[in-house]
């Protein structure tokens, strides 16, 4: 490794201890080397102050340095965190990596991995439900993609309408209907009530497609608010994981079997491009909500108006889905949204395969040509073999 560091117990072999990793791109125009020797002691040390604490605890909780590269403008680092310095916690890990990291301009937050003994079933669980799991939940075909719908104009929209809304859509073939992330209940009674509708209209008619209501954080009295939602008859549950924090669905996910979808409301401030943004989406959209339990993953398609470069909505979904020694976890399923047509079906099959879930909100309940016709055009085009 071609990195002179003062510090050489930063380039020492990682011990037996469960590691998080992270991959750092840093402007070499703008910073030295030696900024990667700040970003491992002072990120997780503080200070190497051998006066205060003894060396061999220093050695144990110092962050090591893996990998280094040098390019024409960048560093390229890859740094491995102790297991003992953030517990199995992904918002501690989060502030260790880039908490203060991220008031230095143009050092991203590439990527995050992890050792496999740093998952556990009682901390860091991964998702619960893998694509096929999905699909036989919903009755659908393990061959092809599964289609969402977004309620809209869900803000305003009464129960009832919800329901009839639920029932037309399923029995078109719609696999899961879900709230809009803007849709807040004033009352919890509310959100309940609605919960309980829609389930009594899916047992009343023999429907299996699911209903992601919006479970709004409230840090008070959520355990208490799962275990309400599910004897209302809850089938699957929308988050706005960055927004509420990545603590909410870790926690979330120890309490619920349910299948959690986590929406990306505010990644977009951290940047969309593959050069610029701050925390790399693959980081927010893929790893640290796969780690957390998330089992499906919204985000902007290359198609729409938010649309996100196609290599970049691309990796996100390759990140959702890795399998290797760091990723034996189940995979999170890839969502690509926002200004979906039934035109679109077709290329999106072919850029995702057929473990994702194509959806669409006003491509759906806004179409002129009606809520079934809708959904019957996307699905003949999802459903080709």
């Amino acid at each position: 490794m071609d990195l002179n560091v003062q510090n050489k117990e930063l380039l020492s072999p990682l011990g037996n201890e469960p590691h998080a990793f992270a991959k750092f791109v840093i402007n070499a125009k703008q910073y030295p080397a030696s900024i990667i020797e700040e970003i491992a002691i002072g990120q997780t040390l503080g200070a190497w102050e051998e006066q205060f604490v003894k060396r061999s605890v220093l050695i144990e909780k110092v962050a090591k340095i893996v990998t280094y590269e040098r390019t024409e403008n960048s560093h390229i680092v890859t740094l491995a965190f102790p297991h003992n310095i953030w517990h199995g916690k992904l918002s501690w890990l989060l502030t260790i990596l880039y908490g203060k990291m991220s008031f230095y301009e143009n050092i991203q937050l590439n990527s995050v991995w992890f050792s496999s003994d740093c998952f556990s079933k009682n901390i860091l669980q991964g998702p619960k439900w893998n694509a096929n799991a999905l699909k036989e939940k919903v009755g659908a075909n393990l061959l092809h993609p599964l289609l969402m719908g977004i309620l809209k104009p869900n803000v305003a929209m009464a129960d009832e309408q919800i329901c009839s809304f639920y029932q037309e859509a399923a029995q078109a073939g719609l696999h899961i209907l879900k709230d809009d992330e803007i849709r807040h209940d004033e009352s919890f009674s509310n959100t309940l009530k609605r919960v309980e509708q829609v389930s009594n209209v899916a047992e009343k008619n023999g429907l299996k497609t699911l209903y992601a209501v919006h479970f709004q954080f409230c840090a008070f009295s959520f355990k208490e608010q799962i275990v309400q939602l599910h004897n209302a008859g809850a089938q699957a549950l929308l988050i706005n994981t960055w927004t509420s924090g990545i603590d909410f669905l870790q926690q979330l996910r120890t309490l619920t079997h349910l299948p959690i979808l986590s929406h990306p409301a505010l990644v977009g401030a951290f940047g969309i491009r593959e050069s610029s943004s701050t925390i790399h989406p693959r980081v927010t959209l893929a790893q640290l909500i796969r780690a957390a339990g998330a089992d499906l993953s919204l985000f902007p398609s290359p198609y729409g108006k938010l649309g996100l470069e196609k290599s970049l909505a691309l990796d996100i979904a390759h990140s959702c889905q890795l399998k290797n020694e760091n990723w034996e976890i189940n995979s999170t399923i890839p969502v690509p949204s926002a200004g979906i047509k039934p035109e679109h079906a077709k290329e999106a099959k072919k850029d995702f395969g057929k473990d994702f879930v194509l959806n669409a909100g006003t491509g759906i309940f806004a179409n002129h040509k009606g809520i079934t016709s809708t959904i019957k055009l996307f699905r003949e085009e999802l459903d080709k073999q």
